[in-house]
């Protein structure tokens, strides 16, 4: 077993190379989110045929997910690239809704942050529905709820050039 968190570049060399080594043509592969991408298909090519990959559990967020996607492709004519684009989203949220509570502006229009009201008010959140479900940060400011699930390549997935969205495993 071999696991490599890294990303697409580096990780699509190590795939090629793993099955042209002598003994290690049968050691089972597993890379982190920074090669969960189409395009470490294009890298590896068929060498990442029954690969893991840890990635985002995809099938555990909000119902919006799936509206967000559809959204997201009739756009920019393809699907989000990143797979924290939903953590990001929310993030982004997150921050725009605490801005909204505590952010000022003056006669002229200048809108005025304060450090410490915007912070204070990211860490009052509460129940925020998102993309990835039901956030409420902690006194720390982790919002997240971190469901990793584990992902296997098929040769349909690098044929197509699309990620696995059904999880292979689930540790919880």
């Amino acid at each position: 077993f071999l696991y490599f968190p890294i990303f697409i570049a580096a990780g699509g060399h190590i795939t090629r190379q793993v099955k042209e080594v002598a003994g290690l043509e049968k050691t089972a592969l597993m890379g982190a989110d920074g090669i969960f991408s189409p395009d470490f298909y294009k890298a590896a090519g068929d060498t990442a045929i029954g690969m893991f990959h840890s990635s985002p559990d995809f099938s555990a967020f909000a119902a919006g997910y799936k509206d967000f996607k559809v959204k997201h492709k009739k756009k920019y004519g393809q699907e989000p690239l990143a797979p924290f684009h939903a953590h990001g989203y929310d993030a982004a949220m997150l921050i725009f809704d605490a801005i909204k509570k505590v952010g000022k502006t003056d006669p002229a229009g200048t809108l005025y942050i304060g450090r410490k009201a915007l912070r204070d008010a990211l860490y009052a959140t509460k129940n925020h529905k998102g993309l990835t479900g039901n956030l409420t940060c902690t006194e720390f400011g982790d919002c997240a709820d971190p469901r990793i699930a584990v992902y296997i390549t098929t040769a349909d997935n690098v044929k197509k050039g699309v990620m696995p969205d059904t999880p292979y495993w689930k540790p919880y």
